[in-house]
């Protein structure tokens, strides 16, 4: 620095002499030579100290870190480790030793940018930034499948040699495909689009010809997967209803099963006899029984408390019972014999009363006592019978 000095100094002195323009010259090209030499040592430290801050090796433990979330995402994205870039070389992520392997995930669904490193052991955890370079890698079929061929995962693969003007509607993550149905054949090395694609459903075909009134069995249909768009409303439907039904109409081999093609089959109550209006319910006149076809709203599915009801219409024999056929009935009318029961203590004291008034199970009425001419209030338990108050 010394001598630069002194060359700069005798430029400007040189430079303002106008008896020696030779010598002005001579220092100038001096002058040049020395600046070159400066210019070019600056660059070989600049050099050198990035070369330095770019070489220092990584603490074992963040290679390590690095190593497990590429490792993670090329399986998650069914992707090469190479094409994974993971933001984690700034010296100000200190990165610890974890007794086990670092646990990764998608902290966000929707984002696939940023990882999160989780050491439980250790009560660690950070937010990594991260991107994938495949930017040019595309999914292709690998055979040629037909028309309504459900695609697997197994039938396409990433191909990086397709160079395309636009890449509207082409797949590049095979979660797109789960569900998925063919809507057109296609064939090896065709690129997969969404336009191929449509979501697909499970309809059941008949194997055989089947008669009205047939029970339909398991085998006498298989389940065949359909695009949506081919499915109606009425040939979706859950697999259960084919549970022990019967077929409603005679129907062909090949056909699609429709909903209302199906009698299902229910547990309800049905009259065992002629009821007419006003008749009591028992488990001798109305008992379970299978019933196909459609199920009233209002049906009655169990015998519990059938015993308080009466029917308000004729029911024919072998008909369903429904709740608008029935109403609770009164146990106790007007003027009956009424057995009263009165507990005192650990005695049961029965004495009979006559009715004054009507009443259905659980109302109070009041019963007199034709002896001694008392009035009580009980409470109705059943049929004729009553609990004091």
């Amino acid at each position: 620095m010394p001598l630069c000095r002194h060359i700069f100094a005798a430029n400007t002195c040189r430079n303002v002499s106008i008896a020696s323009p030779q010598t002005r010259d001579h220092t100038g090209d001096m002058t040049r030579v020395a600046l070159t030499i400066i210019l070019s040592l600056q660059i070989i430290s600049v050099t050198e100290l990035a070369y330095t801050a770019n070489d220092t090796p990584l603490p074992p433990s963040k290679k390590l870190l690095i190593t497990q979330i590429k490792k993670w995402i090329a399986k998650e994205k069914n992707i090469d480790q190479a094409d994974v870039n993971v933001a984690a070389l700034d010296r100000r992520l200190i990165v610890p030793q974890c007794p086990n392997n670092f646990e990764i995930s998608f902290p966000f669904s929707s984002d696939s940018q940023q990882v999160r490193a989780d050491c439980a052991e250790i009560a660690w955890k950070a937010f990594i930034r991260v991107s994938i370079e495949s930017t040019d890698m595309y999914y292709v079929y690998k055979d040629n499948f037909p028309r309504g061929h459900r695609l697997q995962i197994a039938d396409i693969e990433l191909s990086d040699k397709y160079r395309v003007g636009h890449n509207s509607g082409l797949i590049k993550d095979s979660a797109a495909i789960k569900n998925q149905i063919l809507k057109r054949s296609v064939s090896t090395d065709q690129l997969v689009r969404r336009q191929h694609l449509s979501r697909s459903v499970e309809v059941y075909v008949l194997k055989q010809d089947k008669l009205a009134g047939e029970r339909l069995m398991d085998g006498d249909y298989e389940r065949s997967m359909r695009a949506i768009s081919e499915a109606s409303a009425a040939q979706r439907f859950p697999e259960r209803l084919l549970e022990n039904a019967l077929i409603a109409r005679s129907l062909p081999a090949g056909y699609v099963l429709h909903e209302r093609d199906l009698k299902q089959r229910h547990r309800i109550l049905v009259a065992q006899e002629t009821l007419t209006r006003g008749r009591l319910l028992s488990p001798s006149n109305a008992r379970i029984e299978d019933f196909y076809g459609d199920l009233q709203p209002d049906a009655i599915l169990s015998t519990s408390g059938i015993e308080y009801l009466e029917v308000i219409r004729t029911i024919q024999a072998g008909s369903p019972l429904r709740a608008s056929d029935v109403q609770v009935a009164s146990l106790i009318n007007k003027g009956d014999t009424v057995n009263l029961s009165v507990t005192r203590g650990s005695l049961l004291i029965t004495v009979s009363m006559e009715a004054l008034e009507s009443g259905k199970m659980g109302e109070q009425v009041v019963l007199l006592n034709p002896e001694s001419g008392e009035r009580v209030k009980a409470v109705v338990s059943g049929i004729g019978s009553a609990k004091g108050l």
